[in-house]
């Protein structure tokens, strides 16, 4: 595992997804994020196993559990971990779980991330802590928000995701890496970079011609 999270935090997620497709392990439109969430804080690719959560903030309720679930989960679950908080409210982002004591709850836990399709706040104080925020935007209060559920499958900006699944995320977004996969995951994601910088150096070369371009052919494998 610790292997594994290693080899992976070396490439980009776009790299990735390119091999995950290559190698037909599911169809292309699934296991990564849409485009909807930002990543709020960290400068480094996010890699970890998925501890997943719910909550809602919108109205008054009392649903509510105790957060030392999640933190137990956390606990439990090999490391490093990715919290996955599905905001269920319509629409999301009412108010915030994350913030500067929560956050600082999941400093001390050693969380390698958190995404969700909610939103968070105390941005500068999260920005502090050496873990990657993956969310829909920011907001300024709380509201009436509190978990729901602890584990289970959840849905976070069009990906759905199960405890224990394999994640990596950077600015771009975030990928489901499929189980077993890695080792020929980053096989192909290396055979792949350098077909495209061998394309790359050819286009600043003085080998390059609008001609050759237009009879190139690209076929993807």
């Amino acid at each position: 595992m610790t292997d594994h999270i290693a080899a992976l935090a070396a490439w980009d997620t776009p790299a990735l997804s390119n091999a995950v497709d290559a190698l037909r392990l599911r169809p292309n439109t699934l296991g990564h994020t849409d485009g909807s969430l930002s990543r709020i804080t960290g400068t480094t690719p996010m890699v970890g196993r998925a501890v997943t959560a719910r909550m809602v903030a919108r109205e008054p309720g009392d649903d509510g559990i105790p957060v030392s679930r999640l933190h137990q989960a956390i606990s439990t679950t090999d490391g490093p971990v990715v919290v996955v908080l599905q905001d269920c409210d319509t629409p999301a982002g009412a108010g915030a779980f994350l913030g500067e004591v929560n956050g600082s709850l999941l400093a001390a836990l050693g969380i390698a991330g958190l995404i969700t399709n909610g939103r968070v706040r105390d941005v500068r104080e999260l920005s502090r802590f050496p873990y990657s925020v993956h969310a829909a935007g920011l907001c300024v209060g709380r509201a009436h928000m509190r978990l729901t559920h602890v584990g289970g499958e959840v849905t976070v900006a069009g990906m759905t995701i199960r405890p224990g699944d394999l994640l990596h995320g950077d600015e771009h977004g975030v990928l489901g890496i499929p189980p077993g996969a890695v080792p020929d995951v980053i096989a192909k994601a290396r055979l792949i970079r350098g077909d495209e910088q061998d394309v790359i150096e050819w286009s600043r070369s003085a080998d390059f011609s609008v001609e050759k371009l237009l009879s190139l052919r690209r076929v993807r494998h």
